[in-house]
């Protein structure tokens, strides 16, 4: 688990690393914490990370610079935005930060937010699926979509599929419900990848567009809605 702090106080990113593992200690978590002083320095090798702390007025591009360019490149690690100042947080909104916490932070609001993110399935899970004599091992974050084929299913990622020997429904039972929906009887996508969809279509970051039936799509509307839930203040 790699987590990216970009604060251009070096006094506040140092407490701010220091709950952090405190945080991991507690709950037995692995994790490397990697500290930044500017929006470009993260820029560089922000792609690792699964979590990413934003202070707004970091160094050379603020926070939501250093965001909107990490969801236009495609990435969807999780945001939380740090500020003593709220007047940016509905802009906010256009690049669906997980969290916004307030400047100072503090140790009970910090741990309260990592404790829904790693318990709402946020954070890309190890999910193992054989093809044939080939054994893959990949991050539920990095699945695009799944697609029924008979017995089968299809598990497809930016650039290629797998083929898993078990049905769709089972793969489904091992993913974390927060982050993938039912669109049809063949497709279940991740909402993480989601570009934009109209009554009839999903289309994802990848391009692809794939068919919404008309009776699922009220409930992915509501776990659509429900994935990008408001940030709590």
């Amino acid at each position: 688990m790699r987590i990216a702090l970009c604060d251009s106080d070096a006094a506040a990113s140092s407490a701010t690393k220091q709950m952090i593992y405190e945080y991991a200690s507690i709950h037995n978590i692995e994790l490397v914490v990697s500290e930044y002083r500017s929006g470009k320095a993260l820029l560089s090798e922000w792609e690792k990370y699964h979590l990413v702390i934003l202070d707004y007025m970091s160094e050379d591009l603020n926070g939501l610079e250093t965001a909107h360019f990490m969801r236009q490149k495609g990435g969807m690690c999780g945001i939380i935005f740090l500020s003593a100042d709220t007047g940016f947080i509905f802009e906010s909104f256009k690049v669906h930060p997980y969290r916004f916490l307030l400047k100072p932070l503090l140790r009970e609001s910090l741990f309260r937010v990592l404790d829904d993110f790693f318990t709402a399935g946020s954070v890309s899970s190890p999910l193992f699926i054989k093809d044939g004599g080939d054994t893959f091992c990949l991050r539920t974050g990095d699945i695009f979509y799944i697609e029924a084929d008979n017995k089968n299913c299809l598990v497809n990622l930016r650039d290629g599929s797998i083929r898993c020997h078990k049905t769709m429904a089972r793969v489904y039972d091992s993913l974390p419900k927060s982050c993938f929906s039912k669109i049809n009887r063949a497709y279940i996508v991740n909402l993480k990848h989601i570009a934009a969809y109209s009554s009839d279509t999903v289309k994802l970051h990848n391009g692809e567009r794939l068919h919404m039936s008309r009776s699922y799509s009220k409930s992915f509307q509501a776990e659509y809605r429900a994935f990008l839930k408001p940030m709590e203040l």
